[in-house]
């Protein structure tokens, strides 16, 4: 049975804007908005990299659990991790709660706003440009197998893109 609960999610890779999208867009339409990796930082008192270093699999087993809670409220945005997308129990249920909306941008992109941040727990296991191009790849696809709308995020504005996305749910 499909849910009737009016939320939207936003998955992509990280620096596609999903948490600042996702804060504006929220408030033009009046949504309670979470972003995930927030949300698991505040539940685990800590921090996501310090979390990575226990591992991976500890943190996205956190990181399902937090999605899964957050799913069955009603009239939320929520902004998700860029791996949150590898979980088969997410890919299953994100569609069934919400219309999923995938920010997507280039490699160039994301390189020209991560600010030489490489605080970014998977950023730190390789040269960033070559991770990125090695997420890009196992990633993509899932995001397009599980999204009503995609916004191309490139050489855009936050208010272009947000009033975009308003369009399109409202069709």
């Amino acid at each position: 049975m499909i849910s009737k609960k009016r939320n939207i999610f936003l998955i992509g890779p990280m620096f596609s804007g999903k948490t600042t999208i996702g804060f504006c867009l929220s408030k033009k339409l009046n949504m309670s908005f979470f972003d995930s990796d927030y949300e698991i930082q505040n539940f685990t008192k800590t921090s996501i990299n310090k979390i990575f270093n226990i591992g991976e699999n500890v943190f996205r087993k956190i990181e399902i659990d937090i999605i899964l809670n957050l799913i069955n409220k009603n009239n939320i945005l929520l902004s998700t991790g860029g791996g949150s997308i590898k979980s088969k129990v997410l890919l299953k249920y994100l569609p069934l709660y919400g219309k999923v909306i995938y920010l997507k941008t280039s490699i160039k992109s994301q390189l020209s706003r991560m600010n030489h941040c490489i605080n970014r727990p998977l950023l730190k296991l390789n040269h960033p440009k070559v991770m990125l191009e090695y997420l890009s790849d196992k990633r993509n696809h899932l995001y397009e197998s599980i999204c009503d709308f995609i916004i191309n995020t490139d050489k855009k504005n936050i208010n272009d893109i947000t009033n975009n996305i308003v369009k399109l749910i409202n069709l």
